[in-house]
């Protein structure tokens, strides 16, 4: 695994390498730049590894979800989402109090955008797969020099394929 570049952020991807895999890898051309694992089948503990840190993301609750992200091993939260009633946009607060905005770009979700509370775009994934999921993803200017790029670009995708996963479910129960 290798640093993420700050000069060298296009061609960003999220690939799942096995159609049955629930492990993720960001990676630029061949270089792997970051690994999301989810811990067990049907849970939603994941771990993601990036050459700069490692965390744990894990959602809570039915009625009300919240996503925590943890620094590998500790136990405070450093970000929490918290997802809107329609699963299509949600707040990202993190531990210095900043909140951002995690949001669909369009009615079927193919694309997704994180942005600051200025309303500049810090990263947008462009979903791409059906066997495979995946994302091409854009990062914005201002997101470039964030010391927490690492942590944004894993907990996003995170989120993204608990949504993901939610929608299929949906899709399954509605056509039974």
């Amino acid at each position: 695994m290798i640093p993420i570049q700050r000069n060298q952020l296009a061609g960003l991807e999220w690939r799942q390498p096995g159609a049955f895999s629930r492990t993720y890898e960001l990676r630029a051309g061949d270089s792997l730049l970051a690994r999301l694992e989810f811990k067990k089948t049907f849970g939603t503990l994941a771990e993601a590894e990036t050459a700069q840190g490692k965390w744990s993301f894990k959602r809570t609750g039915f009625l009300s979800p919240l996503v925590s992200a943890r620094v590998l091993g500790e136990e405070a939260d450093i970000a929490i989402y918290k997802p809107s009633f329609s699963g299509q946009k949600g707040a990202l607060r993190l531990a210095g109090g900043e909140t951002l905005a995690l949001h669909t770009m369009g009615f079927w979700g193919s694309e997704w955008a994180l942005t600051a509370a200025g309303g500049e775009q810090l990263l947008r994934f462009h979903n791409k797969g059906l066997v495979h999921h995946g994302a091409d993803i854009d990062v914005g200017e201002a997101a470039r020099n964030r010391e927490d790029l690492e942590l944004l670009l894993t907990m996003a995708w995170y989120i993204l394929v608990l949504h993901m996963a939610d929608s299929n479910a949906m899709i399954c129960m509605v056509g039974s």
